[in-house]
């Protein structure tokens, strides 16, 4: 079931709404029904002093004991049972109800009568009595009405007060719906960010994190067409020499059919090793899904990559070898370490000269673990060391076999690793240094 923040606030709210109206009409209910109370029992205890000044001794004085009126009944509550005694001797009588009036005690009391409930107040002064009662149950029904009267003001109000809640909650999230209308009216291709202007401060956060992603995005998008385009553009060049090849086998002699048919060989491993690259960089990529890295000893590795590089340089006559060597661990991916341990030796060995030499290095160092390989050969322009790390970069004077990824397949593996890669020529253009520094636990680096 989907939720809706807006229902739910309504519904939330609504209930809030009858709930503090309903506590207040409770509340109100509560107070008035004492006050009125209150009230009656004050009149009561007016009425029987009154009499007891002054009706009663009137009553005392005319010597005749005033009779009830035959079938006389309470008609409601602002109708009192009034009875005045001397003694034992009922003096006067306002229904034919009679009270006892030792029985009763003076001041404020409940007295049951004939099953019937009353609120009763006596004064007691010398012989007379004066007995004022109140039907209790005509008593508490005028004082429920009048207290339902007074609250009935409040719990009409409840039906305005959730009407304005919800029109309240349709303009709080009119301009959420604004920008949710207005990104559904995108196309795909439109990355541009939200205008932040009329944006409340609450939603800024949430519209200024949808910027920075369609940022990302738009930056994905622009390397992905921008790697299309390369990876199509250098597929072409190897496409069109095999097609041109092909062509001229169909027309050469059998002498000439054997040298078209090693540059065609030559062509197609051209592009394999471009396809393979490029899966390479595909599965490198930081968005790819991430691989368990465990503790690798970085020595074997370095080892076996030199043995499955041997028969080129052996055929160029390289001097290649350990200046320095440290048994040294550290946390990744095997795959891909031996990937960057391949292109950076492999690319030592293209550019050195037959009968250079290439020296290797692996130092221990605080907190992190340094490979460095230095090469005799021609070293980089300044200009182009930092745009080797580009993918299909070449420099124009590269005569080496490659298609430009090499690099730029190491500085994924190396970001992927909290590693950094600096490359540095060495004096006077006789050769490069490339060094590849794994940071290890509690070490800071700044990442190219």
């Amino acid at each position: 079931m989907t939720q809706s923040i807006r229902a739910e606030l309504a519904i939330t709210l609504t209930i809030a709404i009858v709930g503090v109206i309903g506590l207040l009409s409770f509340l109100s209910y509560r107070s008035a029904a004492e006050e009125l109370g209150e009230l009656y029992d004050a009149n009561l205890q007016q009425l029987a002093t009154v009499i007891a000044a002054n009706d009663g001794q009137w009553l005392l004085s005319a010597g005749t004991p005033a009779a009830a009126p035959a079938n006389s009944k309470i008609q409601g509550e602002e109708d009192y049972l009034i009875k005045i005694f001397h003694g034992d001797n009922a003096v006067y009588s306002s229904h034919q109800q009679v009270f006892d009036a030792s029985a009763v005690p003076a001041g404020l009391s409940t007295q049951w009568l004939n099953h019937k409930r009353w609120q009763v107040y006596v004064v007691k002064r010398a012989a007379l009595t004066v007995i004022v009662a109140q039907d209790d149950k005509l008593r508490r029904r005028t004082i429920r009405e009048t207290a339902i009267h007074l609250i009935i003001p409040q719990l009409l109000i409840v039906p305005l007060l959730v009407v304005i809640a919800l029109l309240l909650i349709r303009k709080t999230f009119r301009p959420l719906l604004a920008i949710s209308s207005a990104i559904a009216a995108r196309s795909p291709e439109s990355l541009q960010p939200l205008a932040l202007e009329k944006v409340p401060s609450e939603l800024r956060p949430i519209v200024q994190a949808l910027n920075q992603w369609m940022h990302k995005v738009a930056q994905t998008v622009a390397m992905q067409k921008r790697f299309t385009c390369d990876a199509a553009h250098e597929l072409r060049t190897p496409v069109t020499a095999l097609k041109l090849q092909i062509s001229a086998m169909a027309q050469a002699g059998k002498q000439e059919f054997n040298q078209w048919v090693s540059l065609a060989n030559a062509g197609v491993a051209r592009m394999e090793r471009l396809v393979q690259q490029l899966l390479t960089l595909a599965r490198v990529d930081p968005d790819a899904l991430p691989q368990a890295q465990q503790t690798l000893h970085l020595n074997p590795l370095v080892i076996k990559v030199l043995n499955e590089l041997k028969a080129i340089y052996l055929k160029k006559q390289l001097d290649i070898g350990f200046t320095h060597s440290d048994q040294v661990h550290i946390p990744g991916v095997a795959e891909e370490i031996e990937i960057l341990l391949n292109n950076v030796i492999i690319n030592a060995i293209h550019y050195t000269p037959p009968q250079g030499t290439i020296n290797l290095k692996l130092v221990q160092q605080d907190h992190a673990v340094l490979f460095e390989v230095e090469d005799s050969g021609p070293g980089i322009a300044e200009a182009a060391l930092d745009k080797v790390f580009d993918r299909f970069y070449r420099g124009p004077d590269s005569a080496s076999p490659g298609s430009g990824l090499g690099l730029a397949i190491v500085r994924e593996i190396a970001h992927k690793h909290h590693a950094e890669v600096r490359l540095t020529n060495r004096p006077a253009g006789a050769g490069l240094i490339v060094s590849v520094r794994f940071m290890l636990a509690g070490a800071k680096t700044d990442r190219l």
